[in-house]
């Protein structure tokens, strides 16, 4: 466990311990399998809670909605499969991290032109409606016709599962032109130097990446086993192959890539920094930012007020 991760946990299980989470129980089960899918073991850990109190891992105004959103449109909470509950319990899971800073916000198109224009310093014009959800203007785990630009066909695909899913995505204007602007967040993630090479991916992706406007080609010319298939860059990449083929399909005109990731995080931070940002022809385009520094534009509006005290209690301070 990393020195940052170990910090994490140790904050999340204090926030447990002074009762944040309305009375919920700890040492919840984490559920293993081997590659065929078999049932292996289950593991408890005071850092997860209860399946029956899971629901207070989130921030309280926003539980029910994001349970409902997610049901809506059939999205896939983080192990669901494995661990045969939803939301996870798991304190330092990075999709409830994102729900817990975003999603009260995805129907304030306002609020979200603060913190996008703050990032990117682009003077957005405004932000427009989310392109696959109804009614609201941030989509998460947003997908969008995988099979047919990219070519992910796995059996039982759908968002946030077994599919190139972007954490968080949002349409904006500047001008006349539409620019997607996808989010990567990260929490606590670290990866390990595995190479994802296989006849699948590279069937998916190769030719895409050879096409690629922003993305190098390795100085070998070699795309299997290159860094594209080394996390994390494994997963921006597919995320900025999923983005241009929106934009060849006239959904927008341009992109500007964020990847959320906390201050604290420096093995996961330099690993962008220095694998991935590197291999970008228009790296301008490309930013990682703290969390807090994300949502620092709404510090002084009230109707956040509350939200902005949950998450310094939970996670900033």
């Amino acid at each position: 466990m990393t020195q940052f991760k170990n910090q994490e946990k140790n904050r999340q299980l204090k926030c447990y311990y002074s009762g944040l989470f309305k009375g919920a129980k700890n040492y919840g089960h984490w559920n293993f399998y081997d590659d065929f899918g078999n049932y292996t073991k289950r593991v408890n850990s005071k850092a997860i809670i209860r399946p029956e109190d899971s629901l207070n891992n989130l921030f309280q105004p926003i539980s029910w909605e994001a349970l409902n959103y997610f049901k809506r449109y059939n999205i896939a909470w983080w192990r669901e499969n494995e661990d045969r509950y939803f939301p996870t319990g798991h304190l330092l899971s990075s999709q409830i991290h994102c729900l817990n800073h975003l999603f009260a916000l995805r129907c304030d198109k306002d609020a979200l032109l603060a913190i996008i224009n703050n990032a990117t310093k682009m003077d957005f014009d405004e932000v427009l409606p989310s392109i696959i959800d109804e009614d609201c203007y941030l989509s998460f785990e947003f997908a969008y016709h995988n099979e047919e630009l990219l070519g992910e066909n796995d059996e039982g695909r759908h968002r946030g599962i077994l599919c190139t899913s972007i954490d968080a995505m949002i349409l904006a204007r500047k001008g006349n032109k539409k620019w997607l602007i996808p989010i990567e967040w990260k929490y606590t993630e670290t990866y390990e130097k595995e190479d994802k090479t296989c006849a699948k991916r590279l069937e998916r992706y190769e030719y895409l990446i050879r096409r690629s406007n922003q993305l190098i080609m390795p100085k070998d010319g070699e795309i299997p086993h290159s860094i594209y298939f080394q996390e994390p860059s494994y997963e921006l990449m597919r995320q900025t192959l999923l983005t241009e083929q929106l934009i060849r399909n006239d959904i927008a005109h341009d992109f500007f890539h964020l990847n959320v990731i906390p201050e604290g995080n420096k093995d996961l931070r330099k690993a962008v920094e220095n694998e991935y940002i590197p291999m970008l022809k228009e790296p301008s385009k490309f930013r990682i930012i703290d969390p807090q520094d994300f949502l620092s534009p709404l510090r002084n509006n009230d109707n956040y007020k509350d939200l902005i005290n949950y998450l310094e209690t939970r996670y900033w301070k």
